[in-house]
């Protein structure tokens, strides 16, 4: 993954800025989250936090990084760096408008990111893969990944990730007083009724996204 290539050509960095920036992208890349000041003074042998900080804030001011700025002198800590383009734990896309899918509308150029993790607005995030085509019905088919919330309870009607007798199941779930239901979305198959008192049934997670690569 690599840094955002903006428009306007950023200013040129240093030979000991470009070092830092591409240890800082490569520890974002590596362990999901930004480097500690004492991580990237270590890495280059600067004793000086602040040596640390007179960097940063000439690698922001180039527009090569993102900083909050009163996090950092909260904490004396790196962490709340970011690139464009390389998140903690995510990635984004750029978001380059709205494309009609009926009427044409006008072409009006952005020049945004979608951010994946923050696009489904949650946190406790899985994916399967989709196998089998009991979900057609609702749009889900053979080969997509979905985008699972982990949690244990669901309200009836949702989708849900559910382990029946050690093996999982994408389904509608509706629980009644003494049986659990599971429906597929799929008129040509039977759904799977459970009685919780006598099968091991629960419920591992709920369906939030779903992605398809065409």
């Amino acid at each position: 993954m690599s840094p955002t290539t903006d428009r306007v050509e950023k200013p040129k960095l240093t030979d000991t800025q470009k070092r830092i920036f591409d240890f800082i992208l490569k520890y974002i890349e590596q362990n999901g989250y930004p480097p500690a000041i004492r991580d990237i003074g270590d890495e280059f042998g600067i004793k000086s936090p602040n040596g640390v900080m007179c960097h940063l804030r000439a690698l922001q001011k180039k527009g090569y990084i993102h900083r909050d700025e009163k996090n950092d002198e909260r904490g004396g800590r790196a962490r709340a760096i970011t690139i464009p383009g390389v998140t903690s734990g995510g990635f984004s896309l750029p978001l380059l408008g709205v494309i009609a899918a009926g009427k044409t509308i006008e072409a009006v150029e952005q020049d945004e990111r979608l951010e994946m993790k923050d696009l489904f607005g949650q946190s406790n995030l899985y994916v399967l893969k989709v196998r089998g085509t009991s979900m057609i019905e609702s749009q889900i088919a053979d080969g997509d990944f979905v985008v699972i919330k982990k949690q244990e309870t669901a309200d009836n009607g949702e989708k849900v990730v559910a382990m029946v007798d050690k093996a999982m199941t994408l389904k509608k779930f509706y629980r009644k007083k003494d049986q659990i239901t599971l429906q597929p979305c799929n008129s040509s198959m039977a759904a799977i009724n459970v009685d919780p008192s006598k099968d091991s049934v629960s419920v591992l997670g709920v369906l939030v996204g779903v992605i398809r690569k065409c």
